[in-house]
């Protein structure tokens, strides 16, 4: 029987603020990101990076 891989992925909505417009403000870095599409996990992605902030 195969094991879990890790522990789930969080919320990547937590890692944001909303802004006024449809964009949101990542809490980690103060960076605007566009909250359609895959622009929240992409910039969740860059953080989990080897070289990302």
């Amino acid at each position: 029987m195969a094991e879990g891989t890790g522990a789930p992925e969080p919320n990547l909505m937590d890692m944001f603020d909303a802004d006024s417009k449809d964009r949101l403000i990542c809490r980690v870095c103060g960076s605007l990101v566009a909250g359609a599409g895959d622009y929240p996990k992409a910039h969740w992605d860059w953080h989990e990076a080897s070289n990302g902030a």
